[in-house]
């Protein structure tokens, strides 16, 4: 059995910012990686690290957030912020909206991450790649003494510490938890993350007495092109549909089901509940234009997200009428009556501005779909992580299913849940804030 002081179990944002910080404050760090190189979710992202920037603003993006960790989450993200560059990282602001800070990882996430790794390996940590936690060692007054460890070759070992920081980036890869807590056709959904997070650290957790937060049906994704369409791993921001706050979302028998002006992450969760968790997003020429043709920049390189998806093989349709375009769309499942229907109500409520009252309603960006040609894009949710998992208090420490702390036992980044729901407002901050909490509380910081 090898002896560390902690062990870190995950190697994206939350796990890296926690191994270094524990070896800063003079712990012997044993990180473990389940995949062929570090990164996690964290090397798949465009690399903008943002938070809300009051906590007044925080309660708006997210009204169903945590009421403590929300506000420590935000208080402690500007510190976050210069700790990482104290250490190297170079992270340029960018305008934004005012209710937020936000910074981009220059050049890339992936020297970023690099950094945070040279760091690690140079102060004398242990790195173990294709290494996976399989389960968490307890002794008999419950506290942790340490993981049983399985790699790439199948040989299980044991690593004794007293301290283990789970940080394997939720369930978003797990097709069974989706669907236990997604909706009955979630297993579908799109790995729009990590494909690594399979719940491992939600699963050792729960082996040994671990509650459960709130926010376990909620995740942070976006509508990307349905299938057969099959999106690249490392192209996801370009096939994103995130303008489908200025379309209408229908599912197959053509109705609307959600008020598409919450935002395109509120827009995946809503399809994920839909039959075969496929929805249909319409928009006209001018959506289309201002839209869905991207620019390049902040971490994305320039697109077109609407024929770019139809080349994939997504399920698509012009036409210079609403009835061609439906008539179009039913051979992939969408239900041409129903969305004629469907956008006559629309567009008439939004002619009278009456959007508000629909069945549905639509109380903002109310953009009609009059201008042809017309769009139609089958859409399916990518979920990039998980916003519910284990609970956790303000130091980071999991919690037991009677809300006690379970000794040397913390969680974070998107294996400590509940901090954000339904909403989000930021999802690199998690693990930056609470995964330095984890290793200052762990070891006197």
């Amino acid at each position: 059995m090898a002896q560390t002081d902690v062990i870190v179990v995950g190697a994206g944002m939350a796990g890296l910012v926690a191994a270094v910080r524990a070896q800063q404050l003079g712990a012997k760090v044993t990180l473990l990686e389940k995949g062929p190189a570090p990164g996690g979710s964290l090397g798949l992202s465009g690399g903008t690290l943002w938070c809300a920037r009051t906590v007044d603003d925080l309660r708006r993006l997210v009204p169903r957030g945590h009421p403590t960790l929300g506000p420590r989450l935000v208080e402690d993200f500007p510190g976050g912020v210069e700790w990482l560059r104290s250490l190297g990282a170079v992270l340029t602001p960018l305008d934004s909206k005012p209710d937020r800070f936000v910074y981009l990882m220059d050049p890339n996430p992936g020297v970023f991450i690099a950094g945070l790794i040279a760091t690690f390996v140079e102060g004398g940590g242990t790195l173990l790649t294709e290494t996976s936690a399989v389960s968490l060692r307890i002794n008999d007054a419950g506290s942790i003494t340490g993981v049983t460890v399985r790699p790439g070759d199948g040989a299980r070992y044991e690593l004794d510490a007293p301290v283990v920081i789970l940080a394997s980036g939720g369930f978003l890869a797990n097709p069974e938890l989706k669907a236990r807590y997604f909706g009955r056709w979630s297993d579908r959904l799109i790995v729009r993350g990590n494909p690594h997070s399979t719940g491992d650290g939600w699963a050792m957790a729960q082996a040994i007495g671990a509650g459960s937060s709130a926010a376990m049906s909620s995740f942070y994704g976006h509508l990307m092109p349905a299938p057969p369409a099959r999106v690249p791993t490392n192209d996801f921001i370009a096939y994103t549909q995130y303008h489908s706050e200025k379309g209408v979302l229908v599912n197959r028998e053509g109705v609307r089901f959600t008020d598409e002006s919450l935002g395109d992450e509120t827009n995946a969760q809503a399809v994920a509940q839909q039959n075969e968790a496929v929805g249909y997003l319409i928009f006209d020429d001018a959506v289309y234009r201002e839209f869905a043709v991207r620019e390049g920049g902040k971490g994305a390189r320039a697109s077109d997200t609407f024929f770019e998806s139809q080349a994939l093989g997504a399920p698509a349709a012009t036409a210079n009428s609403l009835e061609e375009l439906a008539q179009a769309m039913q051979p992939h499942g969408l239900y041409a009556p129903g969305l004629i229907a469907t956008l006559s109500a629309y567009n008439d409520a939004v002619t009278a501005g009456a959007a508000a009252h629909l069945p549905i309603p639509r109380r903002d960006l109310t953009y009609p779909v009059t201008n042809p040609p017309f769009y139609a894009l089958g859409v399916t949710p990518g979920v990039t992580f998980t916003l519910g998992g284990l609970p956790i208090n303000e130091d980071a420490q999991v919690l037991d299913r009677s809300g006690h702390p379970l000794p040397g036992l913390y969680a974070a980044g998107a294996d400590a849940g509940g901090i954000h729901n339904e909403q989000y407002a930021g999802g690199l901050c998690l693990g930056l804030v609470f995964g330095r909490r984890a290793a200052q509380h762990a070891f006197g910081g």
